[in-house]
């Protein structure tokens, strides 16, 4: 684990749970990887209580194998990445739908600066995927439907630990970015069937690059 925040709040085990799946959903505790509940408590500063109750609920979550003193991130097999994409595509092209005709010249400025700075060539990875995630989420979110972008970010969450694989293609990250301006000028036009084609392209390639490395581990 890498972190040593100390948690000191009145929900212990609510603020443990939500730092426990960022070190998740963010990739800083990999799939595969043990941790024990003592370690846990240890490094957020709190007895193991909350903790056992952070890590039940990330269990009922699908993020975590619970074995009495032990957790173990869990791994997801190439059927269940490629299921996650599936339901992604289909979420997420909903969104863009409904997104559309909400657009204004306001969103496509923010989105053109978020896909500028993640074209800075020396970006961290972390940063990378931070901005990516936010400037389709900031899409998504113009569909004014919160049931449609909680469903969005919780499937979006299942697989995010594994998209520092797709961060180590030099060639998936160009292609990527050239997606991205390529999107923002069919949102502004309003082109959504263009839109939706490429949408599902973006996460095929995604989705093909973490499934050939995962095959080759």
């Amino acid at each position: 684990m890498n972190t040593n925040k100390t948690i000191k709040v009145s929900m212990i085990h609510t603020e443990v749970y939500k730092h426990l799946r960022y070190l998740i959903t963010s990739g800083k505790i990999l799939p595969g990887d043990k941790i024990t509940l003592r370690e846990i408590a240890e490094k957020f500063g709190v007895s193991t209580m909350p903790v056992r109750e952070a890590v039940r609920r990330l269990q009922a979550e699908g993020f975590l194998t619970f074995d009495r003193r032990s957790v173990t991130v869990r791994e997801l097999s190439l059927k269940e990445v490629d299921q996650i994409f599936i339901i992604r595509q289909r979420l997420e092209t909903l969104a863009a739908e409904w997104a559309l005709p909400n657009v204004t010249q306001k969103d496509i400025k923010i989105l053109r600066e978020l896909a500028k700075k993640m074209d800075d060539k020396n970006i961290l990875y972390d940063e990378w995927e931070e901005l990516n995630r936010e400037f389709h989420l900031y899409f998504y979110n113009l569909s004014m439907s919160e049931s449609l972008n909680q469903l969005i970010k919780n499937v979006w969450d299942s697989v995010t630990p594994y998209m520092n694989i797709f961060s180590s293609s030099v060639s998936s990250f160009v292609s990527s970015q050239e997606q991205h301006h390529l999107m923002i000028k069919l949102i502004e036009h309003k082109k959504i069937e263009e839109l939706t084609i490429l949408l599902t392209k973006h996460l095929d390639e995604t989705r093909d690059t973490i499934v050939d490395v995962l095959k080759n581990s």
